[in-house]
């Protein structure tokens, strides 16, 4: 079922009798939702809880005398004070949007920087897809270098089972993809119109010059058969050695791409979060009006201030809550302005003034609920940025890993080695070993004394509780005390905002 349509029949979003069951199927919603749709319902819940908060108080006046900094900049510096002049709260900023009419001057400048970025960050997304592509193609060709090694690994393996096999698969290889260049001369076509019918038997069963003597052939065949074997052995040394060096190679330029998309996806992220600052947010108000040389502003400042049970006494100071319990206070600035632009030596700028309206509010949030207000900052659209700028391989890091981690060395040659083979490939020092269990002589001692106790500890069960009961009563204190807390701190936001001002207060 649709989560809009289970929550309509809960209530109506901002109704403080419904408040409660909406937010709870939210969390719950939350907790088991998907990671695709966990910035949906995180948005929903945080829209939930601005709806229905503790204490709201709204301001509003004309400053066409007074630009939006000053207001701006003392509202954050009281709310970050930590002397006896601020709040002392923990400041973030959640959000910034803007909207400037069309025919505005303001409009065609913001317009030609947000162009700029946006046309450097496609050059280098550009970049990004083709070092992404050549990661994608060097996995695949590592891949295919590791079915082939396995081979190899077979063929130098001590169980003779292993090694017939892996020397019957690279033969296979020879002729399909070496001896087939020579034309009629190779090994298949000999067979297919010259009727050589025992040639290509007797090659997957000899392994040197001297077996071709021991089989029961003519002497064509068996000449034929001493000249392809002996090929063969050259090219199976050979090829290995080139395959292997050939796959570190690869393996070593595997890291150098990613180290370069990293650096390439550090050099992108500026310019698309420039980019993303620079575009406009459609508030879809009269205010606004294509005519007009005017705009819209929306600031929200977000602080908190972590609540802990000794605060609420001093006996609670021995238990310790499951979620962190946050006083917070959120201050929304809407601001109509008409931007007058300053030109000075250092470039154009302008200067904000208009009517302002201020918004207080107070919540008390534990820490998930403080994680979802923090996630809306800035924009809602910065989620596609984090997609782009990080290294978003996922699918991938696993085959990553793989290739990527460190090699072993020998102690006596330091080679790298090869996990899968037993001895060191250049030397022949044997290097893997079974690691030693060291059994403790006193060790069923301690599980004796833990039989001994276990029923007095069992009985203890029945008399000392758990402590649930208790930490649910501190929880509950905790919260109250930060929802009161947060009420005094809204009220005083906006009481001493007011006199500092020179406004009626009461």
């Amino acid at each position: 079922m649709d989560i809009e349509k289970e929550l309509e029949k809960k209530g109506k979003i901002g109704d403080k009798k419904s408040f409660k069951k909406r937010l709870s199927y939210l969390k719950e919603r939350l907790r088991a939702a998907k990671a695709s749709e966990k910035t949906k319902i995180g948005g929903l819940l945080v829209k939930e809880l601005k709806a229905n908060p503790l204490a709201e108080y709204n301001l509003s006046y004309d400053s066409f005398g007074e630009g939006l900094e000053p207001l701006y900049f003392w509202m954050l510096d009281f709310m970050r004070g930590k002397d006896p002049s601020g709040l002392g709260l923990e400041v973030v900023k959640t959000g910034e949007g803007f909207e400037a009419s069309a025919a505005s001057g303001y409009f065609g400048e913001i317009g030609s920087r947000a162009s700029i970025m946006q046309e450097r960050a496609m050059k280098m997304l550009q970049t990004i897809n083709t070092v992404v592509k050549s990661i994608i193609n060097l996995i695949y060709d590592l891949k295919e270098f590791e079915i082939r090694l396995e081979s190899y690994d077979d063929l130098n393996s001590e169980e003779k089972a292993k090694k017939e096999s892996g020397r019957l698969a690279l033969k296979g290889v020879w002729m399909d993809q070496v001896d087939i260049k020579r034309g009629r001369g190779s090994i298949n076509m000999l067979v297919q119109q010259l009727q050589f019918v025992t040639l290509r038997d007797a090659f997957m069963v000899v392994e040197s010059e001297e077996d071709v003597d021991k089989l029961d052939l003519n002497d064509r065949v068996k000449r034929i058969l001493k000249r392809k074997i002996t090929e063969y052995l050259k090219w199976e040394k050979e090829s290995e050695a080139e395959l292997r060096k050939r796959f570190k190679i690869e393996r070593a330029y595997l890291k150098s791409q990613i180290d370069s998309l990293r650096l390439y996806t550090k050099w992108l992220a500026p310019y698309l979060k420039a980019a993303q600052k620079l575009g406009m947010k459609e508030f879809n108000t009269p205010d606004i009006v294509a005519a007009f040389n005017n705009m819209q502003m929306e600031l929200s400042l977000f602080g908190k201030k972590e609540i802990k049970p000794e605060d609420v006494h001093e006996y609670f100071s021995k238990f310790k809550l499951e979620k962190k319990i946050y006083t917070c206070l959120e201050i929304t600035f809407n601001f109509r302005t008409v931007p007058q632009a300053a030109r000075t030596q250092a470039g154009t700028h302008y200067i904000h003034t208009g009517k302002t309206d201020i918004i207080f509010k107070a919540y008390a949030l534990d820490e998930d609920e403080i994680k979802l207000f923090e996630k809306q900052e800035l924009f809602e659209d910065m989620e596609l940025v984090e997609n782009l700028t990080e290294v978003s391989l996922k699918e991938l890091q696993e085959d990553l890993d793989h290739f990527l981690k460190e090699a072993k060395k020998c102690e006596k040659c330091e080679a790298e080695l090869d996990e899968n083979i037993e001895k060191c490939m250049k030397c022949g020092h044997k290097w893997k070993h079974e690691k030693g269990v060291f059994i403790m002589p006193f060790g069923d001692i301690g599980k004796g004394f833990r039989e001994i106790f276990e029923p007095i500890r069992d009985a203890v069960k029945f008399i000392v509780p758990k402590g649930a009961a208790a930490e649910s009563f501190v929880e509950g204190e905790t919260k109250k005390y930060g929802e009161e807390k947060a009420k005094s701190l809204c009220f005083t936001a906006y009481d001493i905002y007011k006199k500092s001002h020179g406004m009626l207060t009461w």
